[in-house]
């Protein structure tokens, strides 16, 4: 079978997004090397990705993809098959936070990217404004209902995993997405530049701090491992907001917090 069918445009949109789970990202990475159609299509969705940008403004991002979702269910042949799949996989409210947030921080990634190359490995926490998104410094004050996008550069990383401890004690898992609890590998780190999350982040009410965690290696390891470290930091809120993760050896971990007002 030839390579430009077993790599379809919906993969090639989710690789740009950062989103593709390993294998299939290694498969996108293979196919990119081998095949010059790939590549092109490569180019056009990242061209057209840049012109998205350049010709909607913050103000505008939110009814243009409105309209771009209605024209996708009423046409099948709209050549770009990844707003209706968000569509469906998503409620609509949803799918335009994540839209609506990835566009505004996207610009401010590329933007950068060539500046942080070749940095170390961190995080990047943006947070959605009237104007646009803002990149937030370590200790920044937010508050409830702020809604964020986190970033890493991957540097020199080969692993990572990404989370989040609150004043109440709760851990959420950012990276690898919909991780429950249980044994799963971490997911490889981009070492291209800003890698942007897919999926928008609500600040709820809980009080004193969110603090976010890269923890990474350059060894592949079992999720659960610092899930553990992460439950063990959590359940102690009076410090959690400035003590490291007790890791075992092989690991490092880069820490971002946000202070909560109240």
């Amino acid at each position: 079978m030839p390579q430009q069918q077993k790599i379809s445009d919906l993969m090639l949109e989710q690789y740009v997004l950062g989103e593709l789970p390993e294998p299939e990202r290694s498969r996108v990475r293979a196919a990119l090397e081998a095949d010059g159609s790939v590549r092109s299509r490569l180019s056009e969705i990242e061209a057209s990705n840049r012109e998205i940008l350049e010709s909607y403004p913050a103000e505008r991002v939110v009814p243009a993809i409105q309209e771009r979702m209605r024209a996708e269910r009423e046409s099948p042949r709209v050549s770009r098959r990844f707003w209706s799949t968000l569509a469906v996989a998503l409620p609509t409210a949803a799918a335009l936070v994540f839209l609506f947030s990835f566009f505004l921080v996207r610009q401010n990634a590329v933007a950068d990217q060539t500046r942080v190359k070749g940095t170390p490995t961190h995080l990047a926490v943006f947070r959605k404004t009237t104007q646009g998104a803002e990149e937030l410094r370590t200790g920044t004050v937010a508050q409830a209902g702020d809604v964020l996008q986190i970033g890493y550069t991957g540097g020199g990383a080969r692993y990572g995993v990404i989370f989040s401890v609150d004043g109440r004690g709760t851990v959420t898992w950012h990276y690898p997405v919909g991780y429950r609890g249980g044994s799963q590998g971490a997911p490889v780190l981009d070492s291209q530049g800003v890698v942007v999350l897919p999926s928008a982040y609500e600040l709820d009410d809980a009080p004193g701090f969110e603090r976010f965690f890269l923890v990474y290696s350059n060894d592949s390891f079992d999720v659960r491992a610092v899930a553990q470290a992460a439950r063990d930091l959590a359940v102690r809120p009076v410090t959690a907001d400035r003590q490291p993760l007790s890791l075992p050896s092989g690991f490092s971990q880069f820490s971002f917090l946000l202070k909560k007002k109240g």
